[in-house]
């Protein structure tokens, strides 16, 4: 009986195991993305956006209280302590006030309302400031995280550039191996065209083979660490790219003056300098409005009582303690500093003077970057042509060279030559296809379009 119910428990705890636990299908599966995918969960993820988008929290904050100033501004104040003894009446007391006696409380509370009416330009320019800060600050979120995407475009087209020279290099040791093997049994048979010779060329070019195989594989492990550590992933998940090999780009680019304008239109930058231009002119007229007086509508009343005190009415004597009044009043609040508000003033035209020659240089500096760009776009295209064709003819050489090597006709070094002329412009060709893809995606970062794949 007792080992009926072991073998019980035994299969329920199976069967629960079985049910509940990830299978290997489904909690452990490996993780695959797309370039697409990367890129929005590198932008998701990203400590430097969040901190950016704090910023405009910052600005956000700043309008708030830009747009506050207009309102009339309330201060309440409500005090209450000791009364000191005062009898008698308004001509004649027999307490001495330098001597006081407390016998009660009193309690005491003023309304001061302030209400501007006029400041020269004061409180608008505030606000124009502000919600221009809040555009650039907008813009500056946009700003990294086209950063982010270019630099997550790098990483996964580096992965696949890192595993392309791996299978080049598989390639490469695949013939080597292949006439290694050859050699060996020609000169098992005693064949008279082996070489021993030709046996330790191939093998130590088969060793050089391998340590290129092994920083290709360290290359492919940082390229998708670094990728992993960019979207997120902790260490140890099993992960992969979607795609195998790069493929050249088949888009053909537009006019470069169509890009020339899409980055005046588009880029962050530009963004951020029409917009901060606008800002640091506001905060100049700010400076300036300190030059003249602040027109404003004002109320202040104040009550308080005592209880060991009777009210007052004679309207020429005022008791602390005990008392009432209200009065409504226009104001005029004007500093005189003697070179403060002078100095301000320049110290706010010096950054808004500052900002244009950061402009000046963005006008002239991002069509230049575009056009550097679109530049490498088709030399990246010929070589990529060029390229293709170099490395077709070292493959028909490196096969004519291991035919001839089998007949006993060819030399091991020719082998080995042609092995390298074939590593190498396959290597060119795929680091042109590398640039291509680059270049695309730097095309779309110095003209601000690139952010358009987010959406």
């Amino acid at each position: 009986m007792r080992e009926r119910f072991i073998t019980a428990g035994l299969f329920t705890f199976a069967l629960l195991t079985i049910l509940f636990l990830p299978s290997a299908s489904g909690g452990w599966e490996k993780i695959v993305l797309d370039l697409n995918q990367c890129i929005m969960k590198a932008v998701e993820i990203s400590p430097e956006i969040e901190e950016t988008r704090y910023d405009v929290q910052v600005y956000e904050s700043k309008k708030i209280q830009a747009d506050a100033a207009r309102y009339p501004q309330i201060e309440f104040l409500a005090i209450t302590g000791p009364s000191p003894r005062a009898r008698g009446d308004q001509v004649s007391s027999p307490d001495d006030s330098t001597r006081p006696v407390i016998s009660g409380i009193f309690g005491n509370a003023e309304v001061t309302l302030i209400q501007p009416i006029y400041t020269f330009g004061k409180i608008s320019s505030l606000r124009e400031a502000a919600y221009r800060g809040i555009n650039v600050s907008k813009a500056g979120v946009n700003r990294k995280s086209s950063d982010i995407v270019l630099r997550t475009k790098e990483l996964y087209y580096g992965l696949l550039l890192a595993k392309d020279m791996k299978n080049l290099v598989l390639e490469i040791k695949d013939e080597l191996v292949r006439s290694i093997e050859k050699v060996e049994k020609q000169l098992q048979i005693g064949s008279p065209w082996a070489d021993e010779v030709d046996l330790y060329k191939l093998k130590a070019f088969l060793g050089e083979t391998d340590k290129s195989l092994n920083e290709a594989e360290k290359g492919i492990a940082l390229a998708k660490d670094a990728l992993m550590t960019s979207i997120g992933l902790p260490g140890g998940t099993e992960f992969d790219i979607a795609d195998s090999t790069l493929s050249p780009d088949e888009r053909l680019p537009d006019d470069v003056r169509k890009y020339i304008m899409e980055a005046v239109e588009f880029r962050p930058e530009f963004i951020q300098l029409k917009e901060g231009l606008i800002a640091r002119k506001a905060l100049v007229d700010v400076e300036k409005s300190n030059y003249y007086p602040q027109l404003f509508l004002g109320f202040r009343g104040s009550i308080a009582g005592a209880s060991n005190r009777d009210r007052i009415e004679n309207p020429f004597i005022f008791d602390y303690f005990n008392h009432s009044y209200g009065a409504v009043f226009l104001g005029v609040k004007w500093a005189v500093d003697f070179g403060i508000t002078k100095g301000k003033v320049r110290e706010a035209e010096a950054e808004h003077n500052k900002l244009l020659e950061k402009k000046r240089f963005a006008d002239e500096g991002i069509p230049f970057q575009v056009r550097k760009v679109y530049l490498e776009i088709e030399e990246a295209k010929k070589n990529i042509a060029a390229t293709e064709e170099a490395y077709r003819n070292a493959r028909k050489w490196l096969i004519a060279a291991v035919a001839n090597f089998d007949l006993g006709i060819g030399e091991a070094k020719e082998v080995a030559d042609a092995a390298v002329a074939y590593a190498r412009m396959k290597a060119n060709h795929l680091r042109s296809i590398y640039n291509q893809k680059l270049s695309f995606a730097n095309l779309l970062y110095a003209t601000g379009t690139d952010l358009k794949e987010l959406k």
